[in-house]
């Protein structure tokens, strides 16, 4: 897991699968203007997972989790 502080830009973000989707939301890892940490659980020990699942769009935090009933 990596955490970034407010305005801390991932260092993965040129090369991962999440941060270079066609949503209409950037992954907020990326985001200079980020005013929260970000938690990405996509890279473990400093390697970036490619095949991790998906991000939700709108996650703010990198801690959302989809809840179905």
């Amino acid at each position: 897991m990596m955490i970034l502080e407010a305005g801390q830009i991932c260092p993965h973000s040129s090369r991962c699968p999440h941060a270079l989707t066609t949503i209409k939301e950037p992954c907020r890892g990326t985001l200079s203007t980020r005013n929260n940490t970000f938690t990405c659980s996509f890279v473990v020990n400093g390697e970036l997972l490619t095949n991790s699942g998906t991000r939700i769009p709108g996650d703010q935090t990198g801690k959302m989790k989809v809840i179905m009933e």
